[in-house]
């Protein structure tokens, strides 16, 4: 017996073996998406030295595989331009040094949200197929799933399969939105705006098999007063400021976070914001994702503890 008693121990180690050597290292992804000030307008020409150095442990998806995030080497909107991807990353990385982050950016300019429009053109509040819009359908199988949501969805689905081929557990952390000015051309795209979140946050968090998670969003049309196709621009701040967790609202969702950009400076067009704008826009962004993920923590924690 004590012969044996050195096999059945390697045995026992060999057997461990693989549970300690390949266990998988969980991604830690987030989603950016949205409408033109979202893809961006800021200038790489005019940035600063210091926003212009690759950020070592931020990783970007380019719709091919995740690369090192540096600035003047991605293609962020076009060759020469960024949107708030930049000072996201950068600020991101700089808080949570020991950390790698993974970022999914989709963006299509002037396009809405609501299930109602086709592109630019209203057709009435129910959904239909075949429609130009971010709308997420109610269910993955929805027949009436934007053609914008869609492409979305490839794009994100296609980031988290090369993390799993590549050994990683893709983990939603986050949901960055910069969109709305499209649904602010109508009433009732404006008035139900923060339905029409809700519903998006749920869905993305379905299709990436997520639990909840924090959803930032810029708030729009900072410039008063807006131009004249901006109709409704009133109601749909109202619908975002309501629809943040901390409104006190009761349509408040849990993990909303709304970010104000009054103040953000603007281009000349008064809709999109310039270089600094854009940096400062992205710098928010990751400040909020980061507070409205603490505040969910807090909130838990103080729900455990009162049972």
């Amino acid at each position: 017996m004590l012969l044996c008693r050195p096999a059945l121990l390697l045995l026992v180690l060999v057997c461990s073996l693989p549970s300690l050597t390949f266990a998988q290292e969980v991604a830690e992804v987030y989603l950016l998406s949205g409408q033109s000030n979202m893809a961006g307008s800021g200038r790489k020409e005019q940035l600063p030295e210091h926003w212009q150095t690759p950020v070592p442990n931020v990783q970007y998806w380019n719709g091919e595989a995740f690369v090192t995030f540096d600035p003047g080497q991605l293609n962020l909107n076009g060759k020469d331009r960024f949107g708030p991807e930049l000072g996201f990353a950068h600020t991101l990385g700089t808080l949570n040094p020991d950390q790698t982050f993974y970022i999914v950016k989709f963006a299509l300019s002037g396009q809405p949200l609501h299930a109602g429009f086709h592109g630019g053109k209203w057709m009435g509040a129910e959904p239909g197929p075949n429609r130009n819009t971010f709308y997420p359908g109610e269910a993955a199988d929805d027949p009436n799933r934007g053609n914008h949501y869609k492409r979305l969805h490839g794009q994100f689905s296609a980031a988290l399969t090369a993390l799993k081929q590549a050994g990683k557990t893709p983990r939603l952390r986050g949901i960055v939105w910069m969109q709305g000015e499209a649904d602010a051309k109508q009433e009732v795209s404006a008035l139900t705006y923060d339905q029409s979140i809700d519903l998006l946050k749920r869905r993305i968090e379905e299709d990436c098999a997520s639990g909840p998670v924090p959803f930032v969003m810029g708030e729009i049309l900072p410039h008063d007063p807006p131009l004249e196709r901006f109709t409704h621009r009133s109601a749909i701040r109202q619908a975002q400021q309501a629809a943040d967790m901390r409104s006190g609202s009761p349509r408040a969702i849990s993990g909303v976070w709304n970010v104000s950009t009054d103040g953000m400076p603007l281009l000349a067009d008064t809709v999109h914001y310039d270089t600094k704008g854009q940096l400062m826009l992205g710098t928010s962004f990751a400040l909020g994702v980061t507070e409205a993920e603490n505040m969910l923590q807090m909130l838990a924690q103080k729900k455990e503890s009162g049972k």
